[in-house]
């Protein structure tokens, strides 16, 4: 079997087109290029987007003589489909199909499976997407919210929760397959999941429920939230903007800069250090609800994302929730690298033969 592989993965976010070129787990390069408001609100029908990013992606891959290699397999972040387990799956037509036409939304995540399908045509190489963000493991029972007429949801960081908990399973010198854990993935949203055997069976919508973030209010007070739906003080869009961006710690210290919120806790603010503390004793009583999922048999807390950085953060979870279990840290995220380490285990063992289908 061959030794080494080269892997192309593409990452399109709102703003955002990056791009990593792996050597199995090595990256040869990862570029990241941001686009202004300006040069986006000028694009149209889908095939100008598609265009667009096109030629970004041309860009960046004419300045890397890495180009000239032969690339094995393709893989981008997935779009809005409708929902998959998680692992990988081929991009075909059908997927295609439903991502132009926006069947389950419209989000600038669908270009990247388009144009890793069209890429990968030109090139004779396949193309996938691996741990897609509308992955649903949750299990039915998980899925009753305490009114019939809404349904709780999945809505997690599904790359980088499963990512983080393959390197932990690693770590244990087993197959994530075989492992149950807690996941908590602490960003500027923060969801926390429940791992059983390979699959996210519970966890907390990053957007509706939850601990609450740097900008996110994250579970309220319901009678509250209707009072303030019918205040007159928001129309519909500026409410859910207050909710989404100007709730959790900026609303209560008026910045979201965690860096800077560290450095006013060492220098004896007492008010951030109370609402830093907050946040952290949310964070560890969702971790205990997710371990009554497992019974209690957990093997173990896997925290991950960009606020894992900070040691006052993880300082303030970890006496919380050790007596749960061992507590795993794989600070920061890397989407392009997850996507890489996805295609490089189907290279290995899976094989493409054995991908689901759409």
């Amino acid at each position: 079997m061959k030794s080494k592989f080269l892997i192309l993965t593409i990452n399109i976010g709102s703003t955002s087109t990056k791009l990593g070129l792996f050597a199995n787990e090595m990256p040869l390069f990862k570029e990241t290029v941001n686009h202004k408001k300006e040069e986006l609100s000028q694009l149209g029908i889908m095939s100008e987007w598609i265009f667009f990013r096109w030629q970004v992606i041309d860009r960046i891959l004419a300045k890397h003589p890495e180009n000239g290699k032969t690339i094995d397999l393709i893989v981008s972040r997935g779009g809005l489909t409708h929902p998959l387990n998680g692992g990988p799956y081929l991009i075909n037509d059908a997927m295609c199909q439903d991502l132009r036409g926006a069947k389950y939304g419209r989000h600038p995540a669908n270009l990247g499976p388009l144009i890793a399908h069209q890429m990968g045509e030109e090139m004779g190489v396949p193309a996938i997407i691996f741990d897609s963000p509308v992955t649903d493991e949750m299990e039915q029972i998980a899925r009753i919210s305490g009114l019939k007429e809404l349904e709780r949801k999945a809505a997690f960081h599904v790359l980088n929760q499963k990512s983080a908990a393959r390197k932990a399973a690693r770590k244990f010198g087993k197959a994530y397959e075989k492992m149950d854990f807690i996941v908590c993935h602490l960003g500027g949203g923060i969801t926390i999941c429940t791992h059983r055997k390979g699959r996210i069976i519970d966890g907390v919508h990053g957007l509706n429920e939850g601990p609450f973030t740097p900008q996110r209010t994250g579970s309220l007070p319901l009678k509250d939230v209707i009072d303030l739906c019918f205040s007159g003080r928001f129309t519909k869009d500026e409410l859910e903007e207050h909710l989404m961006s100007h709730g959790g710690i900026v609303s209560y210290l008026g910045i979201h800069d965690m860096r800077q919120i560290e450095e006013s806790v060492k220098d004896g603010d007492k008010e951030a250090h109370l609402i830093i503390q907050a946040m952290c004793y949310q964070i560890s009583k969702d971790i205990g609800a997710m371990a009554s999922v497992l019974k209690g048999r957990i093997d173990a807390i896997v925290l991950t994302g960009n606020l894992c950085y900070l040691t006052f953060i993880v300082d303030e979870i970890k006496p919380n929730v050790d007596f749960l279990a061992p507590i795993e840290i794989f600070p920061g995220e890397d989407e392009l690298e997850n996507l890489a380490l996805g295609g490089l285990e189907v290279l290995r063992s899976k094989g493409l033969s054995d991908i689901q289908g759409y």
